[in-house]
C-alpha cells in the first residue's frame, strides 16, 4: 500500500513542478527539452550502434543531430503548416455557417474565432501562451491529484 500513495503523489508532484517551470521559464523550457531530447536520440543511437544494432543507432543518431540543429526551425514549420490547417477548417466552417438558411450571428463565432487562433498560431507568437496555459494546467491538474489522494 505504501508503494501506491508514493505514486499517486510523485505524478502530481511532477505535474507541479514542470508546471511551475514552464509558467517560470516560458520558450527556455521547450528550447531544454529540444536539447535533452536531441541528446537522448544521440546517446540511444550511440548505445544501438554499440550494441550492434546499427540500423536502429543511425536512425536514432540522425533524429537526435537533426533535433539539435533544426529544433526550433523544425518547431517553426510545425507551427505553421498546424495555424494554416486550422484557418482552412474556421474558413470551411464559416462557409457552411453561411450557406445555412437560418443563421444568426452566435453561429459565426466558433468559425471566425478558429480562424484568428490559426493565425496567431502560425503567423504570430502564440507559442509562448500557449506554454503558459499548458504549464497552469499542470499546475492545476497536480494540486487536483494531490488533494483527490488525501481522500
Amino acid at each position: 500500500m505504501a508503494k501506491k500513495s508514493k505514486l499517486n503523489l510523485s505524478s502530481p508532484l511532477l505535474y507541479i513542478i514542470l508546471g511551475i517551470l514552464l509558467v517560470a521559464f516560458g520558450q527556455k523550457m521547450l528550447g531544454l527539452a529540444m536539447t535533452l531530447a536531441g541528446a537522448f536520440f544521440v546517446v540511444i543511437g550511440i548505445l544501438d550502434i554499440a550494441k550492434g544494432r546499427v540500423g536502429s543507432g543511425i536512425l536514432n543518431l540522425i533524429i537526435g543531430i537533426a533535433i539539435l540543429v533544426l529544433g526550433w526551425t523544425i518547431l517553426e514549420i510545425v507551427l505553421l503548416v498546424l495555424g494554416i490547417m486550422i484557418i482552412v477548417k474556421g474558413a470551411l466552417d464559416l462557409v457552411a455557417v453561411l450557406k445555412r438558411k437560418r443563421k444568426n450571428a452566435l453561429m459565426l463565432i466558433p468559425p471566425v474565432l478558429t480562424i484568428v487562433i490559426g493565425v496567431a498560431l502560425g503567423f504570430g507568437n502564440l507559442l509562448g501562451d500557449l506554454i503558459l496555459v499548458v504549464g497552469i494546467l499542470l499546475i492545476v491538474d497536480g494540486i487536483i491529484g494531490l488533494l483527490g489522494s488525501r481522500k
